[in-house]
């Protein structure tokens, strides 16, 4: 029992003692130590982040406040800030030197190097003091580009017409990648919205790009405006251009008939119009008026009428006019040609040609002739020239011999007498044998000759 009670009574007072210690007087309080001023997030920027060799490029700081001459943990005095050196990739011999603010920004400008190659590089800002403060930005050489240049087609012109815009020497134009870059539009140094796209070919530095007038140009006096055109993203390539807005010209009204002519007997044509800045537009025709129509926005009007199919050979007047001022109009002319059908003339009356009888019609063959047929007939004409030929013949005068052979005579007492007389049908005989008694002679002879 003792021993146990002995150890515990040693435990206890051990306790109070610990007791007594932690319960003493407070302790001193540690010592102040100044504050320490967190590091910034450090970064710098580029204005532009690409540009040709030679090109100046703006550098701005943020997060340098820890760049001083104290280092990372300033003493309570103030520490003087340090030299930051801002340099080109590769040029560290010859850097941009500046200092942070307060507020640990700077603004400084450094040189691309006029024997850069498009590409890209870095742009670094180094505190001098500790080379853990520093940044670093990209940036872009794009190819060396020759002078810039705007046209505009045409170069003046009322309020919103089109306007075709063609720009030159913009070959360093290129967005990120080396991709095509984009060109923008603006007007007097406002956005054209209306604008079409334009983007710039690599190689090529060249684009167009059209636009209308905006409508709320001052065409006062030709007032002149700059239309200029500006690489997005790289501002200091840009070009710019002078335009004159000019006051609208004042539309006149035309008319044409399609066609400008039909023949006699009617038909159908078109007439149309433009430069009708009106609300309605009466058609005439000869100074009758026969229809009207109502003008589209852009001042034309296309519309059918009908010729009347008696109207007679002629040039006719057709004529268009703004209903609420009949001095706006115009006419065009239109021809009706050919006259009325003529009824042909009366021929008199005339001896009937015969009327021609047409060829029968082929019937049957008929059957063959018998060949006994075919010759008696033969025969008989040939009969019948013979007995022609021989009353011909024996009509002819007989000659001498004929008569000595065929003719004789014998006297007996009795006065003399024609005896022999030959006739004629037409008149008194034509030859006549006279006989006459006369002692024996003897032997006598008779010639008959020709008279």
């Amino acid at each position: 029992m003792v021993p146990f009670a002995f150890r515990a009574c040693r435990s206890l007072t051990a306790v109070l003692v610990s007791a007594v210690f932690a319960w003493g007087a407070p302790a001193a309080a540690p010592a102040a130590t100044p504050p320490v001023r967190a590091a910034a997030a450090r970064s710098i920027t580029l204005d532009p982040s690409r540009g040709a060799p030679s090109s100046r490029v703006g550098v701005h700081g943020y997060g340098f406040g820890n760049c001083t001459t104290a280092g990372l943990a300033p003493e309570p005095s103030p520490a003087e800030p340090a030299e930051i050196h801002v340099t080109w990739e590769g040029g560290g011999d010859n850097p941009s030197v500046v200092t942070a603010d307060a507020d640990g920004e700077f603004e400084t400008d450094v040189t691309v190097p006029s024997d850069a190659a498009p590409g890209g590089y870095e742009v670094t800002a180094l505190c001098t003091v500790n080379s853990k403060v520093r940044a670093t930005a990209d940036f872009r050489v794009t190819a060396d580009t020759g002078p810039t240049a705007l046209a505009l087609d045409p170069a003046e012109g009322p309020v919103g017409s089109s306007v075709a815009a063609t720009g030159s020497g913009f070959d360093g134009c290129t967005g990120d990648g080396g991709e095509a870059g984009a060109v923008t539009l603006t007007w007097d140094g406002s956005p054209l919205p209306d604008a079409t796209a334009a983007e710039v070919p690599v190689d090529g530095g060249a684009f167009t790009a059209g636009f209308a007038v905006p409508s709320d140009a001052d065409a006062t006096d030709a007032a002149e405006h700059t239309v200029a055109a500006t690489c997005a993203g790289y501002e200091q390539l840009s070009a710019e251009q002078r335009f004159t807005v000019t006051s609208a010209p004042v539309s006149q009204p035309e008319v044409k008939v399609d066609p400008a002519s039909l023949p006699f007997g009617g038909g159908s044509a078109t007439v149309s119009g433009s430069g009708f800045d009106c609300p309605e537009v009466a058609l005439s025709w000869e100074g009758e008026q026969w229809d009207a129509v109502a003008p589209r926005e852009d001042g034309t009007f296309d519309t059918e009428f009908d010729v009347a199919p008696d109207a007679a050979e002629a040039s006719y007047t057709v004529r268009a006019e703004c209903t609420d001022d009949p001095g706006v109009g115009a006419e065009a002319a239109f021809s009706v040609t050919g006259g009325a059908p003529v009824p042909p003339t009366p021929t008199p009356p005339g001896p009937t040609p015969p009327t021609p009888t047409p060829d029968p019609e082929p019937g049957p063959t008929p059957d063959p002739v018998p060949v006994g047929v075919v010759v008696g007939s033969g025969l008989l004409g040939a009969a019948l020239l013979a007995l022609a030929g021989y009353a011909f013949l024996g009509r002819r005068h007989h000659g001498p011999r004929w008569v000595h052979d065929h003719v004789s005579s014998r006297l007996r007492p009795a006065p003399a007498a024609t005896d022999v007389a030959e006739p004629s049908e037409t008149g008194p005989p034509t030859r006549s044998v006279r006989l006459e008694p006369h002692p024996d002679p003897g032997d006598q002879t008779l010639k008959e000759e020709d008279s």
